[in-house]
Parts: structure tokens; C-alpha cells; sequence
């Protein structure tokens, strides 16, 4: 259930896996650039605001280079994965949804609550 959710996700969002990277690149060096000049505690909120901006698009550049149906390197017909067995690809998948689901909270959410403590 799980990687065919992320396959439809991947279906849909494929053709703008680029703008996906620049985002991620500009928040990262958003957050670079925050982290040189911000004075104290302001770099702290840097990172509660610019923090989001790189995780999530990295988390749906990684579905739409994962779970795409046709050219998704965990799809059975990719290169390394499409040679193990099929027991082994399923597992695969599941653990790539699960560890999306769990990258993504912790980009939103856990990563932003532990920066709001520290300040």
C-alpha cells in the first residue's frame, strides 16, 4: 500500500525532480549563508524556517528517483533492484516508504521543535 501511494506520488511529480534539487540547493545555501552572518539566536531561527525548505524537497526528489512505475531505481525493472528476488524488492520499498515517512517528520516537525527548545 504504502510504495504504491509513493509510486502515484512519483507519477505525478516526476518532471519537476529538477526543481526539486534547486530548492533543496537553495535552501541549503540559505541556511549556509545564515549560519555565517545571523547574529546569536537568529541563526537558530534560520534553521526552524530554512530547514523545511531542504527536507522536504529532497524527500519528494528521493519518491519521484525512487517509486517512479517506470524509471524508479526500486522499481523491478531497474538495474540493481530488478535482479533480486521479489521478496527482497517488496522489503526494499517498504523500508524506502517507511524511512520517507519518518525523514519528512523529522525535517517538519522534530527537527524544528528541537531547534524552538535550544532557543
Amino acid at each position: 500500500m504504502l510504495p504504491s501511494m509513493f509510486s502515484n506520488i512519483a507519477t505525478r511529480l516526476f518532471r519537476r525532480r529538477w526543481w526539486f534539487v534547486l530548492v533543496s540547493i537553495v535552501g541549503l545555501c540559505m541556511l549556509i549563508v545564515s549560519m555565517i552572518y545571523a547574529p546569536g539566536n537568529a541563526r537558530l531561527l534560520a534553521g526552524i524556517i530554512v530547514g523545511p525548505l531542504i527536507f522536504l524537497p529532497w524527500a519528494l526528489l528521493c519518491t519521484c528517483m525512487w517509486f517512479h512505475p517506470a524509471q524508479g531505481n526500486l522499481q523491478p525493472g531497474s538495474r540493481y533492484i530488478g535482479k533480486l528476488p521479489p521478496m527482497l524488492q517488496s522489503a526494499l520499498r517498504w523500508y524506502a516508504s517507511l524511512f520517507l515517512i519518518v525523514f519528512v517528520l523529522a525535517g517538519l516537525v522534530i527537527c524544528p521543535l528541537i531547534l524552538m527548545t535550544m532557543g
